[in-house]
């Protein structure tokens, strides 16, 4: 099997006569998630809707396979008339689910976004959390192969943005996800790679900085830590300064705790 799955080659956008995208490429692998950063008005929401087909581009292609997209845009549509619930079994229904199966997912989701109490509101009449929490589920249900979010935290508030940025850390092992956003914690965690765009062209494609933890802890016996996996450890009588990726960070604080230690801080390192 191929191991790029998603590939844009040569991508151009014209629209209304001013060109939008100019010849960007790019190849994005199975189960990696990129970032999208540059300014407003760079061309970030543009290729992601050349990349999810809604906009097909003026020059070049792109390549996806037969895989399922999944799209999240910025902002949702206005004047959808269905309830919330009627409009998200709708548009799972057109993905070939069964009614079981989608009444099974709904209901996780909307849990996990908190809408039991909007589930038969006219989606016109939400907020626009309310409406950006129903173009999430959308797209997470019908169980896309690639999931492309534009903005995605917008118009969330704190709790949920960081709910959301949680549920994406574990879809990482079973989803392409590529996504625009403006907020630093968005993309330490979760993007493998940042691909920059300033006025539709390519500036650069870079991994993200390293970021690390350091965690101080009390011990009761040295040997516990032969048994973790970390990258560094100083000791000073029975405390110990551990110094980990933070991805592996949250990990590794379960296990000291199932180890008995005690966690006196845990700060951020670049």
């Amino acid at each position: 099997m191929e191991k790029d799955i998603f590939e844009a080659i040569d991508v151009s956008k014209e629209i209304e006569g001013k060109m939008i995208l100019n010849k960007i490429s790019f190849k994005c692998e199975d189960y990696t998630t990129m970032a999208i950063c540059g300014q407003n008005g760079s061309g970030k929401s543009t290729l992601l809707k050349v990349l999810a087909g809604i906009y097909e581009p003026t020059n070049g292609k792109v390549r996806r396979g037969k895989r399922k997209v999944g799209y999240v845009p910025e902002h949702f549509p206005e004047n959808i008339r269905f309830k919330l619930k009627e409009y998200l079994i709708l548009t799972a229904s057109f993905h070939g689910f069964s009614k079981q199966h989608i009444e099974t997912d709904l209901l996780e989701y909307i849990r996990i976004f908190g809408l039991q109490r909007y589930v038969d509101t006219p989606l016109k009449q939400c907020s626009k959390g309310t409406k950006q929490k129903a173009g999430l589920i959308q797209a997470l249900i019908m169980k896309p192969d690639i999931l492309l979010l534009d903005e995605p935290l917008t118009g969330l508030d704190s709790p949920t943005q960081k709910q959301l940025i949680y549920l994406l850390e574990k879809l990482k092992k079973q989803v392409t996800i590529i996504f625009t956003t403006h907020e630093d914690e968005m993309i330490e965690k979760l993007a493998d790679n940042i691909f920059y765009v300033e006025s539709g062209e390519v500036l650069s494609c870079l991994k993200p900085r390293n970021v690390q933890k350091l965690i101080k802890v009390n011990f009761n016996n040295k040997d516990i830590f032969k048994e973790l996996n970390f990258f560094d450890i100083t000791y000073e009588r029975n405390t110990a300064l551990i110094t980990v990726d933070a991805a592996k960070s949250d990990e590794l604080l379960l296990a000291l705790l199932n180890k008995k230690c005690s966690i006196l801080e845990v700060n951020e390192k670049r």
